[in-house]
C-alpha cells in the first residue's frame, strides 16, 4: 500500500513538473519572466533574470523522472492543452496573474504595504524592489508617491518598514511615468506546440549573476506589476526605469554619488545600514 501510495504521488508529480516545465519552455522562447501557480499551489518560478531557480528547474525534472521510471506506461502519456485552446490560454493567463503575486508578495516581505491597499485607498504610487546579484545585501527599497496636490515625496522602506522621506520635484512624476511605456503591460498570449511524447525537457537558462528589480504602481483603481534585471532583461523601459529611480534616490542623500557606470552598485552603498 505505501509503495502504491508512493508511485501515485511521483505519478502527479511528474504531470505537474511536465506542464511547468512546457509552460516555462515557453515562456524563455518568449522572453517571459514567469511564476506560475497550477493547481492552487506555488509553483516553479521561472525568472531569466535569478540564478537558483536552476537548481530547481533540475529539481523538478529529477522529481519527473522518477515518476516516470517508477510507472514506464505514463512516458508516453500527455496532459498538455493542445495549442491554441481555451484551456492552454487559461493556463497562460493562470501563469501572468501568478507572476504578479509573486512579485508583489516579495514587496510585503521587504516591508511595503500591499499595492492592493494603496490602490483601495486611490493611492499613486510607482515602487521598486532591488535584488543584488547574490541576493545578500539588505537593499532598501523604494515607493514614490504623488500627492492629491501633486506634492511628490520618495520613501525609502525596510523590512521594518518606513526609513526616512524625502520630497521631489513634481516633475519627477511626469518622468517616471513617461519610462514606463508597455512595461506594465500583460504580454499577450501567443499560442505554442505542447511537447512531443518523448521530447526532452528545455535546458535551464544559463547561471548569470545580475542585478533583479521588482515594479509595481497604483494610479488610482489600476494596478500594476513587472520584473526587470540586467540578466536577460529585454525591455529597454525596465532598464530606464530601474536607473532613474536609483539615481532620484542617491539624489536625495547629500552624502552620495550616483554612479552612471554602476547605477544599482551605487544605489546599494548609498543606502547600506553601515553608512
Amino acid at each position: 500500500m505505501i509503495v502504491s501510495n508512493l508511485l501515485h504521488m511521483l505519478r502527479v508529480a511528474a504531470t505537474a513538473c511536465e506542464d511547468r516545465l512546457a509552460i516555462a519552455s515557453q515562456g524563455r522562447r518568449d522572453g517571459e519572466i514567469a511564476a506560475y501557480k497550477l493547481s492552487g499551489q506555488d509553483a516553479w518560478h521561472v525568472d531569466l533574470n535569478a540564478t537558483a531557480d536552476s537548481n530547481e528547474d533540475g529539481a523538478l525534472r529529477f522529481l519527473a523522472i522518477l515518476a516516470l521510471l517508477a510507472s514506464p506506461g505514463t512516458a508516453h502519456r500527455s496532459n498538455h492543452p493542445p495549442k491554441g485552446s481555451t484551456e492552454q490560454r487559461a493556463l497562460f493567463e493562470k501563469g501572468q496573474a501568478g507572476q504578479s503575486d509573486f512579485e508583489q508578495r516579495l514587496f510585503v516581505e521587504a516591508g511595503f504595504t500591499p499595492l492592493a491597499d494603496m490602490a483601495s485607498e486611490k493611492r499613486a504610487v510607482i515602487r521598486a524592489l532591488f535584488e543584488s546579484p547574490y541576493r545578500m545585501l539588505p537593499v532598501s527599497g523604494v515607493e514614490i508617491e504623488r500627492g492629491a496636490g501633486g506634492s511628490v515625496t520618495l520613501t525609502m522602506i525596510g523590512r521594518a518598514g518606513p526609513i526616512a522621506s524625502s520630497p521631489l520635484p513634481t516633475s519627477t512624476w511626469s518622468r517616471l511615468i513617461g519610462m514606463q511605456a508597455d512595461l506594465f503591460e500583460p504580454r499577450p498570449y501567443v499560442p505554442w506546440d505542447p511537447p512531443q511524447a518523448g521530447e526532452k525537457p528545455p535546458a535551464p537558462p544559463p547561471i548569470c549573476h545580475g542585478w533583479t528589480i521588482r515594479f509595481g504602481k497604483s494610479d488610482g483603481p489600476g494596478l500594476g506589476s513587472a520584473s526587470w534585471g540586467t540578466c536577460g532583461g529585454d525591455a529597454q523601459s525596465g532598464a530606464d526605469l530601474a536607473r532613474e529611480i536609483a539615481k532620484v534616490a542617491v539624489a536625495t542623500r547629500p552624502d552620495c554619488r550616483f554612479s552612471t557606470t554602476d547605477p544599482f552598485g551605487s544605489f546599494s552603498e548609498c543606502f547600506s545600514p553601515h553608512r
